[in-house]
């Protein structure tokens, strides 16, 4: 700066570009926060809603199996538990004749029992198997969650840069204030801006915020 620049007037064009910097900063940093907890708030929905179609794919087991059996269900289900009675009965004569129980039988046959068997645990896998996705799909949902709210480190810290550059700010602005007369000198002004911009850039960490920073005063001399 040089000597024919009215100091006043260059110290509130800085005023004016520093102001604009913070603002934008804090813009940033509040799309920041929302980014995040709207990625929280719709991990939460999705765990929701997954838990939801959780719950409906168990009530369909149960209907199918227990409740509303389709027909096919409905004679797998009526074989096995005949298929059951018959051994259960079976054991017991074996038990009242005092014989062994190593020979237990059927009136079917076993490859006829093992195809009702094999059919019906088909039919179950078939609905298991949604379930069995459901865990998968909220362990997915909680590292989108648990990643969003790693940002919040991040924000945490832009926001003390933020806090930081203005204190700077405050501190330089105090040092002119107290003798203006004697202080308001071009190169009084010029080094009291200097250093204020000197520590504001290396508070930075994020190359967003030096793009920012040099966008507005330009790059500053290490």
């Amino acid at each position: 700066m040089t000597d024919d620049i009215d100091p006043s007037a260059f110290l509130v064009g800085f005023l004016s570009k520093f102001t604009l910097l913070i603002e934008h900063e804090l813009l940033s940093i509040r799309q920041s926060v929302v980014g995040t907890v709207e990625a929280v708030m719709q991990g939460i929905e999705t765990i929701s809603i997954e838990a939801e179609k959780n719950k409906l794919d168990a009530e369909q087991i149960l209907e199918f199996t227990y409740l509303h059996p389709d027909p096919e269900t409905e004679i797998l289900l009526d074989d096995i538990q005949k298929l059951a009675d018959e051994v259960i009965d079976s054991v017991y004569r074996q038990v009242e004749d005092g014989s062994s129980t190593g020979s237990v039988t059927s009136t079917k046959s076993e490859v006829l029992v093992q195809n009702r068997l094999n059919r019906f645990s088909s039919k179950l896998d078939e609905s298991k198997g949604r379930l069995a996705k459901f865990d998968d799909k909220i362990s997915s949902t909680v590292f989108s969650i648990v990643g969003a709210l790693s940002a919040e480190d991040l924000i945490a810290q832009r926001l003390e840069h933020t806090i930081l550059s203005l204190k700077s700010l405050q501190t330089g602005l105090s040092f002119i204030l107290i003798d203006y007369e004697e202080r308001c000198r071009s190169e009084e002004i010029q080094n009291v801006v200097k250093s204020i911009l000197d520590y504001t850039y290396r508070q930075y960490t994020t190359e967003e915020e030096k793009d920012r920073f040099t966008a507005i005063f330009g790059k500053v001399a290490a």
